[in-house]
This record gives C-alpha cells, sequence and structure tokens, in this order.
C-alpha cells in the first residue's frame, strides 16, 4: 500500500470520506487551553460568538456566557470557567448526535 493510499479517505468518495473538522468544537478546546493567556481567550471567545447554533437558537458561547468566563478566570475560578465552557461543549455536541459525533473532552 502507497503512503497515498494510507492516508486518503477510506474509499474516497462520499459525503464521510470529506468530512472536515468542526471548527467551532476546535475553538472550544483552544479556549480550554487559552484560559492562562486573557487575550487569547477572549479572541477566541469572540470567534464562537460567531458560531450560530439553530439547535440551541443562539451563539455556542453567548455573551453572558463570554462574560461569565472572563469574571470567573480574573476571579480565580478557572475550574468554574471550565466547567462552563464544557457544558457549552457538551450542548452543542449533543445536539449533533444524529449526525454521528460522539466526541469527548
Amino acid at each position: 500500500m502507497s503512503d497515498d493510499a494510507a492516508d486518503g479517505p477510506p474509499g474516497g468518495k462520499g459525503f464521510k470520506a470529506r468530512k472536515r473538522e468542526d471548527h467551532a468544537l476546535a475553538l472550544i478546546r483552544e479556549l480550554l487551553g487559552s484560559l492562562d493567556d486573557l487575550p487569547k481567550a477572549r479572541r477566541i471567545m469572540r470567534e464562537l460568538g460567531r458560531y450560530y447554533d439553530p439547535v440551541l437558537g443562539g451563539a455556542i458561547v453567548e455573551v453572558r456566557h463570554q462574560r461569565e468566563i472572563v469574571e470567573a478566570v480574573e476571579a480565580g475560578r478557572v475550574a468554574d470557567a471550565e466547567a462552563l465552557i464544557r457544558a457549552r461543549y457538551h450542548l452543542y455536541l449533543k445536539d449533533r448526535a444524529h449526525l454521528g459525533r460522539s466526541e469527548s473532552s
């Protein structure tokens, strides 16, 4: 088997073979790893605020969530900020179970 075949999608055809990374989930993971850098975390949250979730009826991380996360980090309650981010992450994932998304954080 060639290296190209090993790296390519199975079968090479169809939607599942071309499935792309969910950028919102990648940003949530990046946010969790960036809470020690508040300017970077704020930039990521602004980006996440642009991702509309029609199932939830709003942004994945709304402005009020962003404020709560920043306030928690500034007060030294990083675990509370992480818990809120993970809660939003799990809500987002839960509503995508029908799409075959079963990631865990």
